[in-house]
């Protein structure tokens, strides 16, 4: 089905191409042909009133107008009188990416401007030749990659080209409950391991109240630590092979199973049962501390669904060697490709260009922080704070927005989702005891390695 669809985009593209080639027929004579001098200077001192209309761009995206979209367009239309866009939303669940795909292929209402929600839909699409490749439209238009967002996070297809830009900044923190930080007489983390953050859990572990927890729908500290020790591609070593043997791998699971074992976390069958939260655990003050991701501030302001006095405090992750800088909770969303098809992909690039500097801060209220490094990290968290001053600790979300992190990318893994599977059915029988930590790893790779290795054939 996605050769069908792959070969459905290319006969579209190829027909688009040739349409193109034959409206070229029609452009006026080049210098070289027989015109009379005279007529070819009336001709370039006299654009046609075609030249002269406003250029029209349709700029699709999956967040809803008033949460910020529609105050950038316009913020853009009005400084921008030549240039017009128009902002039409997608709902980025199946039925709304099928549609977006649909008007790609389109000539009528199709979008010049789309943003995609995940590696895997920008990867499709950039096979099914739906997006333009930016190089070119990026150097014309002078956007300095490398300056604004950081050519490592953001990924170069097999022509060694980009086909998106990120627009939103996924930062990952640990988040604490200062109120528990200052009885223990602990002070806020700045730069740690996990051996510093296994310790600091003991210390915040009291009564009722656990020292740390993660949600297991989402992560486990094997992941988070692997990711800290390797942040390219974790799951796969240097080698081609699984990545599954590294002594991080081995620490983050250890980590789990030691803080489980002391009552420092709840064990993990308990917290699968439970369906735990981290906004749960965290804000009704069940849990002292637990690593996850800055989108957790609309849950402390929401306090009607979390009651709760204490100011939660942010901290950057700890790493597997002092001194690294991975932030395995966060990375590079909002994908920002333009239309293979658009008639105006300069245009379309300098709104782009416009919007990853300038334009995207109209969605900071609501929670999505820009790419761009020169983005002022204070008026950010000001705003992302508004009137929760009581219950967000400002000066640790300042400092934490103002880092500099490597997000962890795995654009070459292979077969992610069987890998994933192995990780997870090794991981559960350490955790429930059933398998020693060295069989785990060694059954983990082994499976592992088997599987990538059989969709190589």
């Amino acid at each position: 089905m996605k050769k069908l669809f792959g070969v459905s985009a290319s006969l579209a593209l190829s027909v688009s191409v040739f349409v193109a080639g034959c409206a070229k027929t029609d452009v006026a004579p080049t210098a070289s042909a027989t015109v009379a001098p005279a007529a070819a200077t009336t001709a370039a001192a006299a654009p046609t009133p075609e030249a002269q209309k406003p250029v029209s761009l349709k700029f699709w995206g999956g967040v809803p107008p008033e949460s910020g979209p529609q105050e950038a367009v316009d913020n853009w239309n009005k400084a921008n009188p030549n240039i017009k866009v128009e902002y039409i939303r997608y709902v980025n669940d199946d039925p709304g990416n099928l549609k977006l795909e649909t008007a790609l292929l389109s000539n009528t209402d199709a979008p010049d401007i789309y943003m995609n929600y995940g590696d895997d839909k920008m990867t499709k699409r950039q096979a099914a030749g739906m997006a333009e490749p930016l190089d070119d439209l990026i150097a014309k238009a002078g956007f300095d990659v490398e300056g604004i967002i950081g050519s490592a996070n953001i990924k170069k297809f097999a022509d060694g080209k980009y086909y998106y830009l990120p627009a939103n900044k996924n930062v990952g923190a640990v988040l604490f409950n200062k109120k528990a930080l200052d009885e223990a007489g602990e002070k806020l983390p700045t730069a740690w391991t996990w051996d510093d953050f296994s310790a600091l859990a003991a210390k915040l572990n009291k009564g009722e109240r656990k020292g740390t927890m993660l949600d297991p729908a989402l992560s486990t500290f094997g992941e988070i630590v692997l990711q800290t020790g390797k942040a390219k591609d974790s799951f796969i070593a240097d080698d081609g092979t699984s990545n599954f043997n590294s002594p991080a791998l081995k620490k983050g699971l250890e980590l789990q199973q030691s803080l489980e074992s002391k009552g420092i976390m709840m064990k993990y069958s308990e917290a699968v049962a439970g369906k735990i939260t981290v906004q749960n655990e965290l804000l009704t003050g069940k849990a002292a501390m637990t690593p996850s991701q800055i989108y957790i501030i609309r849950y402390i302001k929401d306090t009607k669904s979390f009651p709760h006095d204490f100011k939660v405090a942010f901290a950057p992750y700890p790493q597997f060697t002092a001194g690294g800088n991975v932030n395995p909770g966060g990375g590079m969303g909002d994908y920002m490709s333009i239309n293979k098809n658009s008639k105006n992909k300069e245009a379309a690039m300098k709104f782009i260009s416009w919007y990853l500097q300038e334009g995207n801060m109209s969605m900071v209220p609501g929670g999505r922080i820009p790419t761009n490094k020169k983005a002022d990290a204070g008026k950010i968290a000001s705003i992302l704070i508004g009137d929760a001053k009581d219950l967000i600790d400002e000066d640790s979300l300042k400092a934490l927005l103002a880092g500099s992190y490597t997000f962890p990318t795995a654009y070459n893994v292979p077969v992610p989702t069987e890998l994933k599977a192995i990780y997870k059915d090794e991981m559960e029988k350490y955790l429930l005891g059933v398998q020693p930590i060295d069989k785990t790893l060694e059954t983990m790779k082994t499976r592992s390695d088997a599987t990538i290795k059989g969709a190589k054939k």
